[in-house]
């Protein structure tokens, strides 16, 4: 259909120029031209068809003149464009061989893309990417870092740098980077992040809580992330603090609270430090109010020691207070189970725990059991539930208690994944719980009642039957 239209085109120009020398050479009357003393007449048509020729010889002239003295520019505009595709060749594909881990290959069209690029920015991109190829973190942080100095690279320059000097071990320069980045107008998250983490990993709890303040000023994070990471944070330096600055750890603790009340860590760390200066009912309320968010034992446990030596008339009353917070939630009802224990209510305490063994039987509910048992007087059935304990699974956040009742006993390690687990899922599991360590025995009592308690129920005596045991998954066999 195109040659179908070129050839019309083409005869129809052809026809023309045909119509108009025919027009031209049809012309009345002559055009004399003077040549030296003598005339030259020549016919109208002829005269313009004369001139026409003339003008187009001129035209081709001036063409070729021209021609020849534009021609070395056009030369060198054509090898420019050669240079210039055979530079983003080299560049394009070392940049491709930096990130499929070809060393040799980027390190080589590197020196290639040297030699023709004009862009010096390019030019150390792919110099900095062929030296990461080659775990020449040296040579990878120098050219990141003169990219840094030249318009346009400053951010990317800046990561690179601060990635380069990760990577060789120089923590401190690569912090330096990640914060002229974070000084920086944009919107780019990694130099939060980066700083952000390398404050977290070296423990500088008060220096990442400022770089949180920055992230949430710039809307970096928000929401539930950000509350939870700054009660973590907030929680480590309280702990970390020497005794001489209790009040500071004080308030970094209540703005824990405040921050996350769910943050058992935050509540029990709080409450020991107000249990310490002698404010066992401050101390409480700040229990309560965290069991209330989110019930865990070792609130509970902190709870029965906060007076020492007390009654446990008063200790069944601070465990009550917290069970009224949360009545329904599977902690409160295993306190409830203690309680009736405390009080030599067997019987109670055995049913409570039928219904939540029934779901899960933990360990933990499994000694609880056994402790029941062995106070109603039914020997044989308490070494039973002993034995299923060996074999029972364990409960993370009673994992969270020592042998001797501590609880929350981060080292800096643990607290830094705790800002991660914790701040960005809400997952609160000790070390303790995945390396299998010794925790606190279920079911023994750490509070003591003072000598002058009042005396306490005694236990029922045994039946003659067994006591009939509650569906525990376990045959007599076992």
């Amino acid at each position: 259909m195109n040659r179908i239209i070129v050839f019309l085109v083409l005869l129809l120009l052809v026809i023309g120029a045909l119509a108009f020398g025919w027009w031209a050479y049809t012309l009345p009357g002559k055009v004399t031209i003077p040549v030296g003393a003598e005339e030259i007449s020549i016919k109208s048509g002829a005269a313009v068809a004369l001139v026409l020729a003339l003008s187009g010889l001129m035209a081709a002239a001036w063409w070729v003149v021209s021609g020849i003295f534009v021609l070395p520019g056009r030369i060198s505009r054509s090898r420019k464009r050669s240079k210039s595709r055979k530079a983003n060749a080299a560049l394009t594909e070392g940049l491709l061989a930096a990130e499929a881990g070809d060393a040799d290959a980027a390190l080589k069209l590197a020196r290639k893309a040297a030699k023709h690029a004009e862009d010096e920015r390019l030019k150390l991109l792919l110099e900095a990417r062929a030296a990461e190829a080659n775990d020449d973190w040296a040579g990878a942080e120098r050219a990141w870092s003169q990219l840094t100095r030249l318009p346009g690279g400053q951010l990317a320059g800046l990561r690179g740098s601060a990635m380069a000097a990760s990577e060789r071990g120089d923590a401190l320069t690569a912090e330096n980077r990640a914060r002229e980045a974070l000084s920086l107008k944009s919107s780019a998250d990694w130099p939060f992040n980066s700083l952000f983490d390398l404050q977290v990993s070296k423990g500088e709890w008060d220096k990442a809580l400022d770089t949180l303040l920055t992230g949430e000023r710039r809307g970096l994070i928000k929401g539930d992330s950000l509350r939870r990471r700054r009660a973590v944070l907030h929680t480590a330096y309280a702990v970390g603090l020497p005794h001489d600055r209790k009040s500071d750890a004080q308030k970094a603790l209540a703005e824990a609270i405040r921050s996350a009340p769910g943050f058992p860590p935050a509540a029990f760390h709080g409450a020991r430090a107000l249990m310490v200066d002698g404010k066992a009912k401050a101390a409480q309320g700040v229990l309560e109010l965290g069991w209330k968010a989110r019930p865990h034992p070792a609130l509970a446990q902190l709870s029965r020691r906060l007076v020492p030596q007390d009654t446990m008339a008063n200790i069944a009353q601070r465990l009550q207070g917290l069970i009224a917070t949360q009545p329904n939630h599977r902690e409160s009802k295993i306190l409830l189970a203690e309680i009736g224990m405390d009080k030599a209510d067997w019987v109670g305490a055995i049913r409570s725990l039928a219904l939540l063994v029934e779901e899960n039987p933990t360990a933990r509910l499994c000694l609880l059991m056994e402790r029941a048992l062995k106070g109603y007087g039914d020997q044989s059935e308490a070494t039973r539930w002993g034995r299923m304990a060996a074999s029972a699974s364990r409960e993370p956040d009673w994992s969270d208690i020592d042998p001797k009742g501590n609880a929350f006993d981060f080292d800096k390690q643990g607290w830094a994944r705790l800002v991660y687990a914790f701040g960005d899922v809400g997952n609160l599991v000790h070390p303790r719980y995945e390396s299998f360590g010794r925790e606190l025995e279920a079911g023994r009592v750490l509070a003591l009642p003072g000598p002058e308690a009042e005396e306490v129920t005694h236990a029922p005596k045994a039946p003659d039957r067994p006591l009939s045991p509650p569906l525990d998954y376990a045959s007599d066999d076992d």
